[in-house]
């Protein structure tokens, strides 16, 4: 597995394909790289196709303290320079919506659309009484004690479909994640939910998602925040993975939307 080295950690990655456009998987919390493993084989005949630990994560490292949205957007960043990637296609699942968003606000010339991947879903959406109690009491179980709490945090992300091996595979990387950092960019999440509003209204490119149909996608807020517009495609009962749980359809859906681009 190759690896980029800048000033702010070691990047390790997964490459296949050429190409004159390069779509740049990242993954969401928990996870890594190899959660892109079908996309790299299905887009790499037409494309150069690039999935990246990010650091702290997968075997990617940094020795920073701050696990922020914002020092991940400029990893990113420092990726395509290191890489001179031309003509770049963000693709962000899970937080990663949110480091694209933060890469994508830099204005690179290089970076030409970013794709979300079931992210954005509650732009502009406030939390009721009982879903902050929820939050709060899940947020202080995962503290006291990570391993054994953060499987329950897993199981609210699952469709009734979604397959066991996807369950195991999900929950076991999360209880095997470097618990700093898997802490560190939760808690992070939290705090960048509320600059997210303002942080899209910034945005100079039209927003892509593919989301699951797996609870509503509020395009109220996106329509609110948007201010290059906004493109939702649906993909139906799978959970927060749907790159694993129906990589078949999802290719074929991402491929569309690839193509607007």
């Amino acid at each position: 597995m190759p690896e980029v080295k800048t000033d702010r950690a070691i990047i390790h990655y997964i490459e296949k394909g050429t190409g004159g456009v390069t779509l740049l998987f990242i993954h969401g919390w928990g996870i890594n790289s190899s959660y892109w493993n079908d996309q790299l084989e299905y887009f790499s005949k037409d494309y150069r196709v690039i999935a990246i630990d990010l650091p702290g994560f997968g075997k990617s490292k940094s020795d920073r303290n701050q696990w922020t949205r914002q020092n991940y957007g400029q990893d990113i960043i420092d990726f395509i320079d290191k890489l001179s990637l031309k003509n770049v296609i963000l693709i962000g699942h899970s937080m990663s919506g949110d480091v694209i968003l933060e890469a994508a606000l830099k204005n690179h010339n290089e970076i030409k659309g970013i794709i979300g991947i079931d992210n954005f879903k509650m732009l502009d959406v406030a939390f009721t009484p009982e879903q902050i109690e929820e939050i709060t009491s899940m947020s202080k179980a995962i503290v006291n004690d990570y391993k054994n709490s953060v499987p329950f945090f897993a199981e609210t992300l699952f469709h009734p479909e979604t397959p066991a091996d996807v369950r195991k595979r999900v929950t076991d990387d999360f209880v095997n994640s470097d618990e700093k950092v898997a802490l560190a960019t939760l808690f992070d999440m939290m705090e960048y939910f509320k600059i997210l509003n303002e942080r899209v209204s910034k945005l100079n490119y039209k927003l892509h998602l593919v989301n699951s149909d797996f609870g509503p996608t509020n395009t109220q807020g996106l329509e609110k925040y948007c201010p290059k517009s906004f493109d939702v495609s649906y993909i139906h009962a799978t959970g927060h993975y749907p790159m694993i749980e129906k990589p078949e359809e999802f290719n074929k859906i991402l491929e569309l939307v690839i193509k607007k681009l």
